[in-house]
């Protein structure tokens, strides 16, 4: 299972991301950070966005 914290964001959160690829995982972290912190989803969504999220996936 592929998880990421949102506190690795340097977000005052406990929320965990989990899934079974790195797609999902990066998937659930943009959502999370548009729908709780209403970050911009056409940048998190960005080639580089995502990359800095998958950065961020460890295995659990």
């Amino acid at each position: 299972m592929k998880v990421i914290y949102c506190r690795d964001f340097g977000h005052d959160c406990n929320a965990k991301m989990r899934g079974n690829s790195v797609d999902d995982v990066v998937n659930a972290a943009i959502n999370h950070g548009v729908s709780m912190h209403g970050q911009e989803h056409k940048k998190l969504n960005s080639a580089e966005g995502r990359e800095e999220i998958a950065a961020k996936i460890k295995e659990e």
